[in-house]
């Protein structure tokens, strides 16, 4: 059971929903519709966090929240294939923006076996930077790849 408390839901789970969800429409080109959007971003918080308060294996529970991300996504219009091909993208973009962060604290010295729920938090948003950073650079290549089809 991995356990999240409040703190962490704001200042983590919230934004990454909000990166999760922004990156999956834009990977399906599919324009937000800003109810639907804040609607299934509290969705999938609400859910993330009830997940990890399961008492199952670790692992288990992103298996669980890939799961219900592709189900919510469904649901909002988004078509299961690419639904399924957007949310695994987005978690490597998430597991990619995490290594670098845990790196970057490494090589800063700086204890990663934190139990404070604020610091843990805190020092989770440099990735949640990279991830917005690099879903940033995946819409902008998706106009140009998108702009070069257009025009030939």
């Amino acid at each position: 059971m991995l356990g999240i408390n409040w703190i962490e839901l704001f200042l983590r789970g919230i934004p990454e929903m909000f990166l999760v969800i922004w990156g999956i429409h834009i990977i399906a080109r599919k324009n937000i519709n800003l109810k639907s959007y804040i609607i299934s971003v509290a969705v999938m918080s609400l859910l993330s966090s009830l997940v990890k308060m399961l008492p199952i294996y670790f692992g288990v529970h992103t298996m669980l929240i890939i799961i219900l991300t592709i189900c919510i996504m469904a649901s909002i219009g988004i078509s299961i294939i690419t639904s399924i091909y957007a949310t695994l993208f987005i978690f490597l973009i998430l597991s990619v923006s995490e290594f670098l962060n845990m790196a970057l604290l490494d090589l800063l010295k700086i204890n990663i076996n934190f139990t404070d729920s604020i610091k843990k938090s805190l020092l989770g948003i440099p990735s949640l930077l990279i991830s917005f950073l690099l879903i940033l650079l995946l819409q902008h290549l998706l106009k140009k790849r998108g702009s070069k089809n257009v025009s030939n």
